[in-house]
């Protein structure tokens, strides 16, 4: 019988330990499907991460799939709808033919149609370097991000607590409860945001193998002062430092514990280490600092020009990759301490939504009944930070729409970067009221930071109506 003909199962395997029973589960079910006649993919989570990785072609053609496992399977939901067989890591070990006998008894039929003409894998390995850098660098921001929220958060609500009730002194002494509290919002901004992005970059890399690795490099970064891009720059020599191993270096049997838990993780970090202190990380280091000392020597009308480039950044594609370079910039910036970038971003991210919902309330007659609909919500979005929602308002004439965003964002992004307000909560939305710093007291720092969006939002709004009324006017002519 061709393999076109057999049935068609999956298996998933996938042990707490993640060696020894998650590979043995899948050899046997292997075996046991080929003494039934039937076809079977079967995925390893282990701990070298994802292998032999089951495509959405694979599922569609499947009939049924076999969870053998201990521990959480990993995107569970890519089986939605598929016929499960669940069983503990042992049972495909023990009793493999009996769990393939199952899937048989609750497979589904599958017809020709059901599976894709032409199979597309999701092979990572496939990947442009530019791509695979650029997703390693996004999937290791968007993992800091909840770090920096709660702990910039922590950090905020102690400092509005000491000064509220006069509590210096024991903010100062290090037994009291508030100077511990404190500390963990210190300690998750500045001990732990820099190895957890350069290991969840090099997660993104090297699955699992890379995190040990990615964190001794992030730890490295730290001793050498080296910041944000030193967390970056770890985070990729460990991230393809791992691949390369996964790919060149790996055995079975009792060798693949020996590997997995000495050969990776040990030579692997002492690797990325020695790199990050003695040879690459220097120089990154050098160039931080250069940073840090341009940054904290910005003032006036620089500190402006400087917000006006944030701005104009932040509104030019409305959270795409434009937007997403201010950011990373200005979370790089406030992880070496200089936390007016970040606040400038926040700032200019109410500018689009303001103007959208503004507009439509405004001059109601020269607006869709969609584009009305968008703009009595976009508001909300802008609150809490949120740019995207500008987006199906830009659609239908993206040029002179996300040019009046722009102009907007500009000035906004002038006029906290002038007045040198910084802002240590990053993604807080409106929330970000109260962990702002400046020369102006909590009432001023706040006004100006909001009251800035406000003044490049009417600006915008301004320019969304003239450019409507251009618009409708050359479509009547």
């Amino acid at each position: 019988m061709s393999s076109e003909q057999k049935p068609f199962i999956l298996g998933v395997t996938a042990c707490t330990a993640g060696v020894a029973h998650t590979y043995m589960a899948a050899e046997g079910l292997k075996k046991a499907a080929e003494e039934a006649g039937v076809e079977i993919k079967v995925e390893t989570q282990g701990t070298t991460g994802i292998e032999n990785r089951i495509s959405d072609a694979d599922v569609a053609r499947a009939q049924a799939v076999i969870f053998a496992h201990d521990v959480a399977i990993k995107d569970s939901d890519r089986f939605k709808g598929l016929p499960k067989v669940d069983a503990p890591a042992a049972a495909g070990i023990k009793k493999p033919a009996e769990l393939v006998e199952q899937a048989m008894a609750k497979g589904r039929t599958v017809t020709a149609t059901d599976a894709p003409a032409v199979v597309e894998e999701d092979d990572s390995s496939e990947m442009s370097f530019g791509a695979l850098v650029k997703d390693s660098v996004l999937t290791g921001i968007s993992y800091i991000i909840p770090v920096i929220i709660a702990g910039g958060m922590i950090a905020a609500f102690c400092t509005i607590i000491t000064q509220a009730f006069g509590l210096q002194d024991l903010a100062a002494d290090k037994t009291s409860w508030l100077y511990l509290f404190k500390s963990l919002g210190s300690g998750a901004l500045g001990t732990l945001m820099v190895p957890i992005l350069s290991a969840f970059m090099a997660y993104s890399l090297a699955d699992k193998p890379g995190l040990g690795p990615g964190f001794i490099g992030g730890l490295a970064a730290n001793a050498i002062a080296s910041g944000f891009l030193g967390g970056m720059l770890s985070g990729l020599i460990a991230g393809f430092l791992m691949r390369w191993m996964k790919s060149h270096i790996s055995a079975n049997g009792p060798m693949r514990t020996f590997v997995t838990f000495w050969v990776y993780p040990v030579f692997g970090s002492a690797i990325v280490g020695a790199l990050m202190l003695f040879v690459a990380g220097p120089p990154v280091a050098a160039l931080n600092n250069g940073m840090v000392n341009f940054l904290n020597g910005l003032s006036g009308t620089n500190a402006a020009i400087l917000g006006a480039i944030i701005g104009a950044m932040t509104s030019f594609d409305l959270g795409g990759p434009v937007n997403k370079a201010a950011y990373a910039f200005c979370v790089g910036a406030m992880a070496n301490g200089n936390l007016v970038p970040y606040c400038i971003f926040a700032s200019v991210k109410m500018v689009s939504a303001f103007s959208c919902s503004a507009a439509c309330m405004l001059r109601k007659d020269i607006f869709t009944n969609d584009e009305k609909e968008i703009g009595d919500q976009t508001w909300l979005l802008g609150l809490a930070g949120i740019t995207e929602g500008a987006i199906p308002f830009a659609m239908a004439n993206p040029v002179p729409v996300i040019g009046s965003f722009i102009a907007g964002s500009v000035v906004t992004g002038a006029i906290v970067g002038f007045c040198n307000i910084g802002l240590s909560v990053p993604g807080a939305g409106i929330f970000s009221l109260l962990a702002l710093s400046g020369n102006f007291g909590a009432v001023g720092n706040g006004l100006i930071w909001f009251g800035a969006a406000v003044i490049g939002a009417a600006i915008s709004t301004v320019l969304l109506i003239a450019t409507r009324k251009r618009q409708l006017a050359k479509q009547a002519a």
